[in-house]
């Protein structure tokens, strides 16, 4: 054993690492289960401008207890490296011997001071999250402390204490970091039952127009381009197929996931018969069956009107879900016949301005407030006509 490793073997607790620069400072990357992890953290630190110190946001109360629930539920969860710092006089990284010295990267150990505390800078919430399922299950001492004791998660720990680059690194990572959008997501995530029923048994469908197979839906972004010949969004798709399903009644995030969740476990097949029944009545509409029948005949039917809108699809579902599904007056189908001589144009004539239209531009009006003011309208128009 060399001599610098024997100087800083004794006394302190060695953890097997891997050991790079990244610009002028030491790195290093390691594991810890979450257990021993939430052992060797300090407490939270949030950003103060004034003093300089901490590094991070104000805490979201739901999105940490968002991660608990999933790493809590979630046997093969998986989260991203947390980055932790530590002082130089509180930690030193040791190569293995008889590396070359011109290796960038060198395994080796990462020797911390006992008692030392790491310093979270970027994953607050996980690391919290982590501390609230530990808490709750250490008493009962029961499988998911087991498992979490048995897991690792991996850290990127930088020796530097400087509060300032901290806060520095803190914010280039939010200005690096590039989130997956809703459609990508959503798409990937088939935990939920919706988005696996829209993916294996409803979009695929060649018997839907709207959706050709799959071929008319927009995965790789959240707003298909003005000149697309995909309908919609898969985030579009997803959204109006829970709202049919349970309404506009809850606004949270999260209400709605789980309401949606345990309609499908309630009654999957029922579920999936509406949802079905509704996108086919919507390609059966004339302009539809018109666009989708020619060469840019989407990008035709976007410029158009305004039933390619989101929003507009969001008030149609809500609009359908109150009569059809809530009150049963009408079938989904017999409703949205009555929408084939609903006025979907562009224009100032359309009995949208107000609601989605803006009455003196008449550009499109965003936000939730818009579309339920045109689900009022659209109802409205659909037990206005007589049923045939």
């Amino acid at each position: 054993m060399s001599e610098e490793k024997t100087q800083v073997v004794y006394g302190f607790v060695p953890y097997p690492a891997i050991g790079y620069r990244m610009g002028g400072r030491q790195m290093v990357t390691t594991a810890l289960s979450p257990v021993d992890f939430t052992n060797v953290v300090g407490p939270r630190e949030q950003w103060d401008p004034l003093s300089g110190s901490g590094t991070n946001r104000k805490e979201d109360v739901a999105h940490r207890r968002g991660i608990a629930q999933y790493i809590e539920q979630t046997e093969d969860y998986v989260l991203n490296s947390i980055l932790v710092y530590i002082g130089e006089g509180d930690a030193r990284f040791v190569p293995d011997d008889g590396l070359p010295e011109e290796l960038p990267v060198k395994s080796g150990i990462l020797y911390v001071r006992p008692g030392a505390k790491f310093k979270v800078g970027d994953g607050g919430h996980r690391t919290s999250a982590y501390a609230d399922v530990i808490d709750a299950h250490r008493p009962l001492n029961d499988d998911v402390l087991s498992r979490l004791a048995r897991n690792g998660q991996p850290l990127i720990v930088v020796l530097d204490d400087d509060q300032v680059r901290r806060a520095q690194d803190f914010t280039d990572l939010q200005r690096n970091a590039k989130p997956l959008n809703a459609s990508i997501g959503h798409s990937m995530d088939r935990r939920r039952g919706l988005n696996r029923i829209l993916i294996e048994r409803i979009i695929k469908r060649e018997d839907i127009p709207v959706f050709d197979g799959g071929k008319r839906i927009e995965f790789l972004t959240d707003t298909p381009g003005k000149l697309s010949a995909k309908t919609m969004a898969y985030k579009t798709v997803r959204y109006a197929s829970g709202t049919l399903l349970i309404g506009t009644g809850l606004r949270d995030t999260r209400g709605w996931e789980d309401a949606v969740e345990l309609k499908i476990a309630s009654d999957e097949k029922g579920a999936v018969d509406k949802i079905v029944e509704f996108w086919q009545a919507l390609g059966s509409f004339p302009e539809f069956a018109q666009a989708l029948g020619k060469e840019k005949g989407v990008a035709l039917l976007r410029n158009d009107t305004w039933l390619l809108s989101a929003n507009l699809l969001y008030a149609v579902v809500a609009a359908v879900h109150k009569i059809a599904i809530a009150d049963e007056r009408l079938t989904i189908n017999q409703a949205m016949k009555e929408l084939h001589s609903f006025d979907f144009k562009r224009s100032m004539q359309s009995p949208l301005v107000g609601t989605l239209v803006h009455p003196e531009t008449a550009k499109a009006i965003a936000g939730r407030g818009a579309w339920e003011g045109a689900a009022k309208v659209i109802a409205g128009h659909i037990l206005s006509a007589p049923v045939n």
